[in-house]
Parts: structure tokens; C-alpha cells; sequence
């Protein structure tokens, strides 16, 4: 009989039950590519999910990196491995569809080389000032714009990142213009607000909150659909009058082609340990939320963050 396979758009699949879908490792390990450099977010991520994964489906679990080109050698690995089940990656969602989506960057892949398995992470963006500056809320920073058309400097993590896009899709929603400086990665935005060199700036939770805690940096608003308990008084930029939404979300993901009982065994292992007390806490001393999704949830999800890059892509490498 003919294996069913599960495309990269993502099908229904039956319940999900851990180590009862006809496969299993057997013993073989099993590789979880990370498209970061070790030690930062997804990465870190990814060492807490292979330990629990290790317990869960009795087999090891490495975590190899393959940073570079702004997640694309990662992916384009992930997307020429087997789809043995043997190779799977934790992807930004946001980078990932950004690889593709950009047709400056001639990715070897489209959305079709890979498989959703689970959402894994939940995070967002956040818009940050130095604690000196007079800009109180979103809106205030907003209107220092529209007084200065490109002179407010807003850092991101890179040109064309998830975070440069957050920074464009406000100035679409408010009617601005800012004027981007673009780093690589978050711990430099952190570095330019504290000195003072741009006035704001849009980045993560985990590099943000031990300058927030320390006083020395203050969150406007959170880009999430939802509050963050990590900062639980930052009202959303929809709760202050901008249609933006944008998450950071990490998903665990397999090549195209998998077959649809491999996706189910790994998913449901997923589900199993992100449920676990032991792991939601190590994620959140890390200051990351276990976010749950199955397969066609995450592929839904997938599908809404890119509806909402693509219009803004132009925009962002417009001068």
C-alpha cells in the first residue's frame, strides 16, 4: 500500500498519539537543524525541546547549527534532507517565509520544500526606547516621526529581517517615515539604544527584558496579538490605534514529503513535552512561552504571517 506523504501546505491530519503512528526512531538519532548561530534564542530553544524529546521518544537528539544568509543555509539544508524524520529543524517562521518570499534573495526553495510538524515557540517583538527618552507610548514615538519624516532612527536586527519588516509595517499603519539602522541581531539594538545612536528600536523579548528590568530601556508596546506575561502592563500596538501584528513565532519543521505517520509521531512528541511543567519552566527562566500547534494550526499561522509580509517587502527596500 502506497505511504500517504503531508506537503509543505499542510493537510488534517488524525489524532495525534506519541509512539503509535507505525513509526518510530528505532533507535537512530535525530538532527534538529537551527539556521542561528549557537547560543541565541533558537538555539537555546532547540537544546530545551532535544532534551525533552530525547526522554520522550528514547532516542538522542542533536541540535546542529547552520547559521548564515539570514536563516537560508539552515533552510536550504533542512529542505534537501530525507524526509526520513531522521532531519528536522526549528525555524523562525517569519525568517523562513521571508527567505522565499524576497526574490532578491533567489532561495532554492519555496514554501512547498518543507513540512510544518509543530509550533514549538511564542514570541513577539517588541518596540523599545532608551528609559531617557521622552517618548512614553507608541503613539508618541509615532508623532516624533511624522514632526521629522526620517529622522527618528528605529534599530533592527538586519535589512530585511522580521524586526526591520515590524518597523515597516507601523510606518504603514501610522503614515510615517522612520529611518532605519539596521544590525545584526538583537544584542547590537540593545547596544545602540543604551548609547544613545538611534531613538527607538524593534527587537526581541529575550535580549530586551534584562535592560527593562535594570532600568535602563522601556517597551512601548508589544507586537503581538496579545500581552506577553513578560511584560505585562505593554499594552499592544492594536490596543494603541496600529493594525500591526508582528509575532515571532518558532515552529518545528521537516522537509517536503514526509510521510504522514512520521509527522504525526513527532508532532504528538512535541505536544507531549511542550505540555510538560519541567520544560515550560526552563523556557520560561529563558523567557520564552511553549506555544503548542499542530500541524494544519501551524500551517495556518504560516499562511497569515505571510499575507502579511508580502506587501510589505516592496516597502522595505524602498530608500
Amino acid at each position: 500500500m502506497r505511504r500517504r506523504t503531508l506537503l509543505g501546505a499542510g493537510l488534517a491530519l488524525a489524532p495525534l498519539t506519541a509512539r503509535a503512528q507505525g513509526w518510530s526512531p528505532r533507535g537512530r538519532p535525530i538532527t534538529i537543524i537551527v539556521p542561528f548561530a549557537a547560543g541565541g534564542t533558537t538555539d537555546v530553544g532547540a537544546r530545551v525541546l532535544a532534551v525533552a524529546l530525547e526522554r520522550e521518544l528514547a532516542t538522542s537528539v542533536q541540535v546542529v547549527n547552520r547559521p548564515g544568509a539570514t536563516t537560508q543555509i539552515g533552510a536550504t539544508e533542512l529542505a534537501r534532507a530525507r524526509p526520513d524524520g531522521h532531519t528536522i529543524g526549528l525555524m523562525s517562521l517569519p525568517s523562513l517565509s521571508m527567505t522565499y518570499l524576497d526574490a532578491e534573495r533567489r532561495a532554492p526553495y519555496g514554501r512547498e520544500a518543507f513540512t510544518p510538524i509543530a509550533h514549538y515557540i511564542a514570541d513577539a517583538n517588541l518596540l523599545v526606547v532608551p528609559a531617557a527618552s521622552p517618548s512614553r507610548t507608541a503613539r508618541d514615538l509615532v508623532e516624533a516621526a511624522r514632526a521629522q519624516p526620517r529622522r527618528i532612527r528605529i534599530a533592527t536586527g538586519g535589512l530585511m529581517s522580521n524586526t526591520h519588516l515590524a518597523g515597516v509595517a507601523l510606518e504603514r499603519a501610522a503614515g510615517v517615515r522612520f529611518a532605519f539602522v539596521h544590525f545584526n541581531g538583537g544584542a547590537p539594538v540593545v547596544t545602540a539604544l543604551l548609547g544613545g545612536n538611534v531613538e527607538g528600536g524593534v527587537n526581541g523579548i529575550q535580549t530586551t527584558i534584562p535592560q527593562e528590568r535594570a532600568g535602563t530601556l522601556r517597551v512601548l508596546a508589544t507586537m503581538g496579538d496579545r500581552h506577553t506575561s513578560f511584560f505585562p502592563e505593554a499594552r499592544t500596538l492594536r490596543e494603541q490605534g496600529y493594525d500591526v501584528i508582528s509575532p515571532s513565532s518558532f515552529a518545528v519543521m521537516g522537509p517536503a514529503a514526509m510521510p504522514v505517520e512520521i509527522v504525526n509521531t513527532l508532532s504528538a512528541a512535541i505536544r507531549s513535552v511542550t505540555v510538560a511543567e519541567d520544560l515550560t519552566r526552563r523556557l520560561a527562566d529563558l523567557a520564552q512561552s511553549a506555544s503548542y500547534l499542530d500541524p494544519a494550526e501551524t500551517a495556518a499561522m504560516w499562511s497569515a504571517m505571510e499575507a502579511r509580509q508580502r506587501p510589505l517587502i516592496d516597502l522595505a527596500r524602498q530608500p
